[in-house]
């Protein structure tokens, strides 16, 4: 009985300590998901501007999403260059 217990313990413990190796990386991922998610959002709501049309993809979205208004910036400076 007390060895049960005991197995049962250590398990739990061993779960929480895997648990808490895997967050941090966990909470990366869904962090810059959340801002390629807002960056799409983002170049979705300016292609309603006439005259300012950017692709929106994987790429654009994750440009804006981790530089903000720099990386908005940047695609604009980019398609005025490549046309």
């Amino acid at each position: 009985m007390v060895g049960t217990i005991l197995g049962v313990l250590f398990i739990l413990l061993l779960l929480f300590f895997v648990g808490q190796a895997f967050w941090k990386p966990l909470g990366l991922f869904f962090k810059i998901g959340l801002r390629i998610i807002l960056g799409g959002l983002f170049l979705f709501l300016v292609n309603f501007i006439p005259n300012l049309f950017l692709g929106v993809n994987l790429i654009s979205a994750l440009t804006v999403g981790l530089l903000g208004l720099p990386g908005f910036l940047l695609l604009i400076a980019l398609k005025a260059v490549a046309g």
